[in-house]
């Protein structure tokens, strides 16, 4: 297995785009943070076929140039699979183009992109963007040998983008976790810590901003099913998951290999094992997870609070199955 994107493969990335290759499987877990996608990305790793990546839009947004952690334990740069991978990604070979490369990835994968509506105005979805964010993800396929590739990474937006992008496979999970474990969650604070997977300072979201701001990203994520259709989408709810993390992740595995899964993907021991997520949830940094739910916010968030969350996310909570505003 070549360990560098070489001039030719290169070449083959640019055939791709216009569609003369297979393309390249990604599963995109879309949603909003507090959600367990980490874990969902960490629990589809554990098939042999399939590469966590984590979430890959902070490749080049911070995670390369503030040198933060590998769920392996080193910092990205120094990664064996994230070097090699790099190694031979266009944009990382100067400073300058990586810089260039994250300026209109910035500008594309906003939840509104005024990047994504002049790119479909022009008929734009061949530009150096679209080539460079497949060869990433060709790199990632041909330094780790494994055909499905997870991006975590959450933003609608950027599954916006992806699903425009010729030579990209995409199927969306639509992770969703009821509005009032989130809120509860995002209040927590926590320090920068880049070695235990906290990229930066956490402070606390106030109540109003974090209850809209879910609603807005998971009627977003709802667009972006919409958009791959319904064959290359499901919706995962976060306690379904966690109650059944074997059924969920079979039932993910099923769609994107198109047949049914026949042997259990997750340890007998119920550990999971990180890989080589980057960024995401600072549980990434552990040596082993196990899938359990954190359902304190039942007892330790005010009633009130709950009460104006529910007010708040009423039509939507209700969308996915929880008690809203009614209850």
């Amino acid at each position: 297995m070549s360990k560098a994107l070489t001039s030719q493969s290169a070449l083959s990335a640019a055939s791709a785009v216009a569609g003369e290759n297979a393309p390249v499987k990604v599963i995109y877990i879309a949603g909003y943070g507090r959600s367990g996608t980490t874990l969902l990305d960490i629990a589809l790793a554990q098939a042999p076929d399939v590469m966590g990546a984590g979430e890959l839009t902070t490749l080049a947004r911070h995670v390369w140039t503030n040198r933060e952690f590998c769920a392996c334990g080193t910092a990205v740069p120094e990664c064996d699979v994230w070097h090699r991978i790099v190694e031979g990604w266009g944009p990382s070979r100067t400073n300058s183009s990586l810089l260039e490369y994250r300026r209109r990835q910035l500008w594309r994968e906003a939840l509104l992109g005024p990047g994504r509506f002049l790119d479909r105005l022009r008929r734009s979805a061949s530009s150096s963007f679209a080539r460079e964010t497949l060869q990433l993800f060709q790199q990632v396929a041909e330094v780790t040998g494994k055909p499905i590739i997870v991006d975590s990474s959450k933003l609608p937006g950027r599954g916006f983008v992806l699903a425009d992008i010729p030579g990209i496979e995409l199927y969306v999970l639509h992770v969703v976790r009821d509005a009032r474990g989130v809120v509860w969650s995002l209040r927590k604070p926590y320090k920068r810590d880049l070695a235990n997977g906290v990229q930066r300072d956490l402070h606390p979201k106030p109540l109003l901003y974090a209850a809209l701001r879910w609603a807005s990203v998971n009627l977003a994520a709802e667009r972006l099913c919409r958009r791959v259709g319904a064959d290359r989408s499901l919706r995962v709810r976060y306690e379904d998951f966690v109650a059944a993390p074997e059924e969920t992740v079979a039932r993910v595995l099923s769609l994107v290999r198109g047949a049914p899964v026949e042997q259990p993907v997750l340890p007998a021991s119920g550990a999971l094992k990180p890989s080589h997520q980057m960024a995401g949830s600072r549980h990434r940094m552990q040596s082993s997870i196990r899938v359990r739910e954190d359902g304190s916010w039942e007892q330790a968030m005010p009633t009130e609070q709950q009460r104006r969350v529910a007010r708040l996310c009423d039509s939507l909570m209700r969308r996915y199955g929880y008690p809203g505003q009614s209850a």
